[in-house]
């Protein structure tokens, strides 16, 4: 059995677990999760939390105090190394690719995790898995944060957040901490809101650690980019309209080279972190030749309670945006896939208002 497989909301309230064959990372995920969930657990020694304990040192060490959301060692339920109660259920755990307990520096492994869109419905099973194993998660600005104490209940975990104009910490502190944790042995979890590798930074943590004799794993994620415009009734993509999408940050204003060379592809545009140019990007393609009628999404927050959406077209885009008073995050899409979204609405409207057969005769 898998430690992560332990964890069911619950179903351990008030049962005694013996623990104390095992003394691997294991036992102590497995133990934390159960004695979260009400059950005493018993742990044969405590080798298994004194490496948690290192990470928290480790962390303190580096000055992550204020970063710490949750600390690897700290208590979340009753769990004791002392004589175990003969009543207690024993439980094998049997998962791959334990750390090596042998050394006093086992190898360590990081694994640059996809968040998606926010919702943690939309983690892959992949996901919640590493996540799970893991003895640090450094986390973004996601909106699955909170959950994360949930599905890591072992793991140290460290907000290193960005938002515009306000880094919590630099890149390459980031590198440098993901680097210290692996060479102490730590199973480390970067998790990223998205997929890793679209904007995301991946491949740039990636290389690093890959020259620093770091194993790195990867597992993608739900791209803000085309999971938010579907989830909002957009299509990327639609037979007869557009076989193309392109996806840029608009993080930096665009010129005006490649603004006309995405009206000549005719390929659906979706713009990430593009609030603050978007006058200048919408006045561009106006410029290059894109018509006013041409459609424009304007998704802010998706996959949150905050989510809202702006339907308009290239011509009154500007106007509807300060209007509405469009922030980030947000994603825009501009392209006749907008129209074909808003042509799907009117149907499902229309069909809605229509009274049925058996409405008309009552």
């Amino acid at each position: 059995m898998k430690a992560s497989a332990l964890s069911v909301a619950h179903r351990w309230q008030g049962r005694v677990v013996d623990l104390s064959d095992h003394r691997g990372p294991a036992s102590w995920r497995a133990a934390q999760a159960l004695a979260l969930e009400g059950a005493t657990v018993y742990i044969g020694d405590s080798r298994a939390r004194d490496r948690a304990h290192g990470f928290d040192r480790l962390a303190r060490e580096h000055g992550l105090e204020n970063l710490a959301l949750q600390w690897a060692a700290e208590l979340r339920g009753e769990i004791s190394s002392d004589a175990c109660a003969p009543h207690a259920e024993k439980i094998a755990l049997h998962e791959a690719e334990e750390p090596s307990e042998n050394g006093e520096n086992p190898a360590g492994v990081v694994t640059l995790v996809g968040g998606g869109p926010g919702d943690p419905s939309l983690l892959t099973v992949a996901a919640l898995t590493a996540i799970a194993r893991a003895d640090v998660v450094l986390l973004d600005r996601l909106g699955i944060a909170l959950n994360v104490v949930d599905f890591a209940p072992a793991a140290l975990v460290i907000d290193v957040g960005k938002a515009p104009g306000r880094h919590k910490m630099s890149q390459h502190s980031i590198n440098e901490t993901m680097l210290a944790f692996a060479r102490a042995g730590a199973r480390v979890v970067r998790l990223k809101g998205g997929d890793p590798f679209i904007f995301g930074r991946g491949g740039e943590e990636w290389r690093f650690l890959a020259e620093q004799g770091i194993r790195v794993d990867v597992v993608p994620g739900l791209t803000s980019a085309l999971s938010v415009p579907a989830h909002a009734g957009v299509s990327a993509t639609y037979r007869e309209v557009t076989r193309a999408v392109t996806i840029m940050s608009g993080h930096q204003p665009f010129n005006q080279a490649e603004l006309s060379s995405l009206v000549s592809l005719g390929s659906t545009i979706v713009i990430l972190m593009g609030v603050a140019t978007f006058p200048s990007t919408v006045a561009g393609l106006r410029k290059a030749g894109l018509p006013d009628s041409t459609g424009v999404a304007l998704l802010e927050q998706g996959y949150t309670a905050n989510e809202r959406h702006t339907f308009t077209t290239l011509g009154a885009a500007i106007d509807e945006a300060r209007a509405r008073g469009v922030t980030n995050p947000a994603v825009i899409v501009i392209g006749d896939v907008v129209n074909v979204r808003e042509a799907s609405a009117e149907i499902i409207e229309s069909r809605t208002d229509t009274p049925t057969e058996g409405e008309e005769l009552a």
